[in-house]
Parts: C-alpha cells; sequence; structure tokens
C-alpha cells in the first residue's frame, strides 16, 4: 500500500492527538474511513471524514499513508493488531508513536491500550462480540484497560446491545463492522455511538 504522489507527504510536527476534538469531529460527520486497499485512500483524503482507520499496511509503508492523512487535516488510526512487520508489543506501539506520529493506535489487546495511553496516543480499543458468552470478561477487559475510546463490532448487532454496553462502558463507543447502507448507520447512531467506522465508500459522506 503506497500512496502516488509528486511530492512525498512530510511529518507534521506534531500530531494531534485530543480525544475531545475527535469527537466534536464525528458531531459534524460521524464517519470514519477504514482502509484496506491503497486505492480506496485518495477517495477518503478527498471525502470529509475526519479519520481514517489503516487496517492493512506493511510497516514500512505507514509514515508516507499517515502523514498524506495528516496533511489533509484527518486524525490517522493504525490497528496494530493487523500490520504486517510490526510487533504487537510495547516497542510496535512506541514505533507508532515516536517514530510515526499516528493519531490514535487501535488493538484488541488491554496491554497494549495501556502501552498506547502511555505514549500518550489516542488508544482505541476493539470489542468485537463473537457470542454473549464471552461478553463479560471483555466488558472487564475494558474496564481494566480504559481506553479513550471502545470500537464495537459487528456494528449490526450494536442497536440490540447499546443499552447494556453504556451501563458497562465509560469510554466514548464507536461502532463498525458489516455496515454498508445508510439505514444502518442511522439506526447505530440513534442507539448512541458516536460514530461508525466502514469501508463503504458511499457512506464516507
Amino acid at each position: 500500500m503506497a500512496v502516488r504522489s509528486s511530492q512525498s507527504p512530510v511529518r507534521p510536527l506534531a500530531a494531534d492527538r485530543s480525544v475531545s476534538r475527535l469527537l466534536e469531529a464525528f458531531e459534524r460527520v460521524p464517519v470514519a474511513a477504514t482502509i484496506r486497499r491503497a486505492e480506496d485512500l485518495p477517495q477518503a483524503l478527498a471525502s470529509p471524514v475526519p479519520a481514517i482507520f489503516f487496517l492493512r499496511a506493511p510497516a514500512f509503508h505507514l509514515g508516507p499513508l499517515v502523514w498524506a492523512v495528516q496533511a489533509r487535516g484527518k486524525m490517522a488510526f493504525v490497528h496494530i493488531d493487523l500490520i504486517a512487520g510490526l510487533g504487537k508489543d510495547r516497542a510496535g506501539v512506541a514505533f507508532l508513536a515516536r517514530e510515526i506520529g499516528v493519531n490514535g493506535i487501535v488493538s484488541s489487546h488491554g496491554n497494549l491500550i495501556a502501552a498506547a495511553k502511555a505514549d500518550r496516543v489516542i488508544a482505541v480499543q476493539r470489542l468485537l462480540l463473537h457470542d454473549d458468552l464471552g461478553l463479560p470478561s471483555a466488558l472487564t477487559a475494558i474496564e481494566r484497560a480504559q481506553p479513550d475510546i471502545v470500537e464495537v463490532l459487528p456494528g449490526v448487532i450494536f442497536p440490540e446491545i447499546a443499552d447494556l454496553l453504556r451501563g458497562r462502558v465509560a469510554a466514548p463507543m464507536i461502532v463498525g463492522g458489516l455496515i454498508t447502507d445508510a439505514g444502518q448507520r442511522a439506526a447505530i447512531l440513534g442507539a448512541g455511538a458516536r460514530a461508525i467506522t466502514t469501508g463503504s465508500v458511499a457512506l464516507w459522506q
């Protein structure tokens, strides 16, 4: 995955890592674009979304990708669990935070959330709901890690469990996974999510 440009993007002097400013931006456009393929990035950059989540990318390509996002005034998040060639450990978090200068890090693992918070980047913990049997332990892990934001997946079930989650999750919630149309987006936001994360280009507006 690479950015084609006549001029390579450069790293900003400082990344905006304010949760409050991100949430304010989500009030205006409650969507974050998720990027898996390089060819989707130009559309995300041109869209009004305030944040872009990278789910697949080789570690050695991340710098220009992240800096291209930040050059557009958007926040760049990297899902550390899914990046090829990057350690899923504190050193990997430090590389993203200090060398790349990401705005935020996404992970399902509480220890990486703690590391992200220690490096003062926005920490987004994924809550992946396979079934209701694992929900209590997953919620306990989130309460222990205290992320800045919780991303709930799959998004299509969020309206049914939103009340339960609000009783246990103190952090703002965003919702992703299998969200493909405006009706789903409206239902999820109506149930209390602050934003959706989606790879559906039609919803990046």
